[in-house]
């Protein structure tokens, strides 16, 4: 883990409980972006596409929600 994100975790947890979960699921769902955009960058360098539905439903099988 790299520094600002670990300081951007320091800075959340005093938050208030509701805030830290708001920031929380925020970050669960930019972290699945980045998975699902890079589980695509994979398919096009291999020549080929993978169809959103399928890596989508891969992804939330795999991470939840």
């Amino acid at each position: 883990m790299n520094q600002t994100l670990k300081d951007a975790i320091r800075a959340a947890e005093a938050l208030p409980e509701a805030d830290q979960e708001e920031l929380g699921q925020a970050l669960m769902e930019m972290a699945l972006r980045k998975k699902i955009d890079a589980h695509l960058a994979l398919a096009e360098a291999r020549g080929g596409a993978t169809p959103h539905e399928e890596v989508v439903a891969a992804l939330r099988a795999r991470h939840g929600k």
